[in-house]
């Protein structure tokens, strides 16, 4: 298994996953979202050179919230907040 660049994920992070990180070609397939606890992953494959990897998604936000009318509940750990960067990651 060989490794792939920092520079390299960094790229194919910022482009949105839609190469292959490793051949650069647009022929991929991603499988469905898979998820545990707070992680969700989805394997992708290359057609073109066979490299197989995971994309690795975390929360950043959330939108379209609708409460109820009557008694909304607010979380009491993290209040009213929006972004996942507001909240630092616990071990």
């Amino acid at each position: 298994m060989s490794q792939i660049s920092r520079a390299k994920r960094k790229e194919y992070i910022e482009a949105g996953g839609s190469f292959c990180i490793n051949c650069g070609s647009g022929n991929i397939s991603a499988g469905k979202i898979e998820s545990e606890g707070r992680e969700a992953w989805q394997s992708v494959q290359c057609y073109d050179c066979g490299s197989e990897w995971n994309d690795i998604f975390r929360l950043i936000g959330v939108d379209d919230i609708i409460m109820p009318e009557d008694d909304p509940m607010i979380p009491a750990a993290f209040g009213n907040k929006e972004s996942a960067d507001e909240h630092p990651e616990t071990a």
